[in-house]
């Protein structure tokens, strides 16, 4: 069966989805999920990152020509960031990056089916580097994303335990987080799941005083929950890479 698109289509879509990541995820102020709606669209902060997601994809897509790529990426985000995420939840969080990312596909299609501007002006590293970029929005994915839609997403058990009670290191647990997602991907992209069933061990045992104490019964339901849904997280993002890395290495016929 044929390809749809070849490898440089596939990178183009790459670049512009880790374009996205670092300007929507990794350069957005917390502000803009905490101010009202009104007060976005009085902050200069707001338009700079508005601007900044557009001519970030610009230069990653390295389409000189398409003149109309940060136009339309600059609107999205003015559009979606400015009327969005009025209530900080999960839900939000997902419905709001899928909009992103259905924009950024939409791109995508333009750009590929636009052969008559294709001048050929990638860069000579970039094109040789798909895989690369797959690792890239791979690792950048479980280390931002993930961590913030696990935060919203475990945010209602948070609250029942009790966030004021705890007498845990500030951020602990998101770089606990982070660190285990990173280790798990890694692991999934070179095979080794073994690994992955001794780190659930070896954090299960730095919790066992918890889990066999009665008393801290939400504390434990709360810590195997976001140990589950971060594990998840990880492994489905390691198994679709290293499926796309794969299917790189073996061409169809």
């Amino acid at each position: 069966m044929p390809l749809l698109f070849d490898q440089d289509q596939l990178l183009l879509l790459i670049r512009l989805v880790v374009s996205h990541l670092i300007a929507d995820l990794f350069s957005q102020a917390k502000w803009s999920a905490e101010r009202g709606v009104k007060k976005r669209w009085t902050s200069g902060t707001f338009y700079v990152h508005c601007a900044s997601a557009g001519i970030l994809a610009y230069l990653l897509a390295a389409r000189w020509n398409s003149l109309w790529l940060p136009l339309v990426v600059f609107s999205s985000h003015l559009v979606l960031d400015g009327v969005g995420r009025e209530r900080d939840t999960a839900r939000s969080f997902l419905l709001d990056q899928l909009a992103h990312l259905s924009v950024i596909l939409a791109c995508w299609i333009l750009l590929v089916n636009a052969t008559v501007w294709d001048l050929k002006l990638l860069l000579s590293i970039a094109k040789s580097s798909t895989h690369l970029w797959i690792l890239t929005a791979s690792y950048i994915i479980v280390i931002w994303p993930a961590a913030i839609w696990i935060g919203k997403f475990t945010e209602p058990w948070r609250k029942e335990i009790g966030e004021g009670e705890s007498q845990g290191l500030d951020k602990a647990g998101l770089c606990v987080g982070r660190l285990e997602r990173v280790l798990i991907l890694t692991f999934v992209l070179l095979g080794q799941f073994g690994a992955i069933g001794f780190l659930i061990a070896a954090k299960s045992v730095f919790r066992f005083g918890e889990i066999r104490d009665p008393s801290h019964r939400k504390e434990t339901e709360y810590f195997l929950i976001g140990t589950a849904v971060s594990f998840a997280v990880a492994v489905i993002c390691g198994v679709v890479a290293h499926s796309l890395l794969k299917s790189l290495l073996t061409p169809l016929r």
